[in-house]
């Protein structure tokens, strides 16, 4: 072996992978890189030059040999997304994240729209010397697939909603008259029913939303109201569905908020009915608001089965759930985190959440007051 090359001087001599050399990292990487289609950049953190790679070039639209600033990438970003695609970058950049971003572009010469995936984080080349380096890909077919999923999964939602709304109106009269006729057992029975109908439509209702998340179109009603008003009417509504568990409200602030009232009693239905699934029956759940300075802060507190540090940080991502032998027979779509999240972040708010395995979990949001 030549040790100035790196490579090996006799091309007939195989390596246990069965590749004849000579064959260096670089030429592995590179053919693998061109197997997969995906473009590589590189980020000097000190001087904050930007490295495309050929295919990094291609994939914003632009000629191959064509110069590309990070400046020119970003300005191909369509308008809507490019302020928080800079801003995830930025952060990734200066704590040194894992950088995990989708977006849509119009490319420069092509004028074609595509999506694109971009991963990212800090590597070290040497000891004192580091970059900011990922890959790029073309994801335009998988996520028009997923475009297409959500609206056959709007569509077939509002088809179910139609006739339950009517079933729902029925129980009601029904039991209006159960309550004349003092009929206990019917009264007993058809309240059975209601709590099945109304879980029914919050599971539809997640899939509805779903859909608006993933096609990005949440649209937000606004209108002001009393978030300790809302959060004791979500409370009652849940002791209603789920009348095992101990829900306590600590001594809420009272605060007016502009936001969208529907929305954000949908995020604390989920983060309550997220908190009982998890917790045993006999367990408390706690729920509060405070207000602190410019923001109120919403926490719901469990003492279930607590998340592990490797899961918090996907626990917002879509159809993701954490997957154990005490979680694999609980029921749930992997919807309710991600759409919570979309919600909030629409409102200028924060989402997060705390939690040790075994301690239980907090979750906590904050929304703009006034």
């Amino acid at each position: 072996m030549n040790n100035n090359s790196g490579e090996f001087t006799n091309p007939e001599k195989h390596n246990d992978s069965g590749l004849t050399e000579p064959l260096q990292e670089m030429d592995i990487a590179k053919i693998a890189l061109d197997s997969a289609n995906v473009g590589i950049w590189i980020m000097d953190p000190v001087s904050g030059k930007f490295l495309p790679s050929e295919r990094t070039r291609d994939l914003f639209g632009f000629l191959p040999g064509a110069d590309m600033s990070f400046e020119d990438a970003m300005s191909r970003v369509v308008d809507k997304y490019r302020k928080s695609v800079k801003l995830a970058i930025e952060n990734a950049f200066k704590k040194q994240h894992t950088l995990y971003i989708e977006f849509p572009i119009t490319g420069f010469a092509d004028q074609k729209q595509r999506w694109l995936n971009v991963t990212g984080g800090f590597s070290s080349s040497t000891a004192t010397n580091s970059y900011f380096s990922g890959i790029i890909m073309d994801v335009t077919e998988q996520k028009q697939n997923d475009l297409r999923r959500s609206k056959f999964i709007g569509m077939v939602s509002h088809e179910l909603k139609t006739p339950l709304t009517a079933l729902k109106a029925y129980v009601q009269m029904l039991n209006n008259w159960a309550k004349k006729q003092k009929d206990n057992f019917t009264i007993g029975a058809l309240s059975k029913v209601d709590k099945q109908v109304k879980k029914m439509l919050n599971m539809i209702n997640s899939l509805l939303n779903l859909s608006g998340a993933e096609a990005g179109k949440i649209h937000l009603k606004k209108e002001e109201f009393r978030l300790d008003v809302l959060i004791n009417e979500v409370v009652e509504e849940t002791l209603f569905i789920t009348s095992t568990h101990h829900i306590v409200t600590s001594p809420c602030d009272s605060v007016t908020i502009n936001a969208d009232r529907e929305k954000i009693e949908q995020v604390l239905v989920n983060l309550l009915s997220n908190a009982a699934k998890y917790s045993d029956k006999t367990a408390e759940i706690e729920i509060g608001c405070t207000v602190r300075g410019d923001n109120v802060e919403v926490s719901v507190r469990d003492q279930g089965l607590g998340i592990a540090p490797a899961d918090i940080q996907k626990l917002f991502l879509p159809h993701y759930r954490v997957e154990s032998k005490e979680t694999e027979k609980i029921a749930g779509f992997g919807i309710g985190l991600y759409l919570c999240a979309e919600i909030i972040n629409r409102h200028h708010g924060k989402i997060w959440a705390e939690s040790e395995p075994g301690k239980g979990s907090t979750f906590k949001f904050t929304l703009p007051v006034g």
